[in-house]
């Protein structure tokens, strides 16, 4: 449908910023990409470019990077003999865990923001690092193991470390900006991937100038002021990656 990816490049102006109408962006090789719409999905990174439009003065809500891991170990036994060969996803917000099996008899262990582990925020996504740490591996996944006593602990962590865009009541942000045609699809808090389908369609809804959609598949209206930049924090928010 015409759309490009331009890998490998950084956006380090924002056209139009100060001004009432966003223009486009300026790329770090001097290229430049004309646009009356422009959309922030750059994750734990929009701040940085709500930074560059000038955007932010008049939000309720914002966004932090926040540092995450989750970690990799054999399932217990038995665990994903299931039609699929995977088995389910649950959570338990009493041990602070979730866990979902993966192809192989392995089981992916996350963590749900117990209130005794204290959350790693940080200045600028790029600082996190990237290498999973034995104390926070053996507390996941010892909390797994009080619900499934036959998983086992290893001494030696294995798993993958990332870095969420968080907002206040982890609900995320989508709504145009204070910069006509300078849209936000941010603070995603760990827990929007599988919706990105509809995200685009709540995206191009905002574009258009409308603030409810309908689903396709359900016919519910969604009031999309419920994501808003300047809403009150949700109070019906767990708190937790669980949104």
């Amino acid at each position: 449908r015409g759309a490009e990816f331009r890998f490998r490049r950084r956006v380090v102006r924002v056209l139009g910023a100060g001004s009432d109408a966003v223009g486009g962006v300026e790329l770090d090789d001097g290229t430049t990409i004309s646009s009356r719409v422009v959309v922030n999905a750059t994750g734990p990174w929009s701040g940085q470019l709500n930074a560059l439009a000038g955007v932010g003065q008049d939000w309720t809500v914002g966004t932090r990077p926040m540092r995450q891991e989750v970690h990799h170990v054999a399932a217990p036994p038995a665990y994903n003999d299931t039609a699929a060969g995977i088995g389910p996803c649950l959570a338990d917000l009493d041990l602070g865990t979730y866990m979902r099996g993966t192809p192989g008899d392995g089981l992916l262990v996350g963590g749900t923001e117990p209130e005794c582990e204290p959350l790693e925020w940080l200045d600028r996504p790029e600082d996190a690092a990237m290498t999973v740490t034995p104390r926070i591996f053996e507390a996941q996944v010892t909390r797994a193991a009080r619900r499934f006593p036959d998983l086992g602990v290893p001494l030696r962590p294995s798993g993958v470390c990332g870095v969420y865009d968080v907002t206040p009541d982890w609900t995320p942000i989508y709504d145009r900006t204070e910069l006509d045609g300078f849209l936000v699809a941010i603070g995603t808090s760990g827990n929007q991937f599988k919706n990105a389908p509809v995200v685009g369609r709540i995206i191009s809804t905002l574009v258009q100038g409308g603030t409810t959609l309908v689903g396709t598949h359900t016919g519910h209206e969604i009031d999309l002021t419920a994501f808003s930049r300047t809403r009150s924090r949700n109070a019906q928010s767990t708190g937790t990656v669980m949104g």
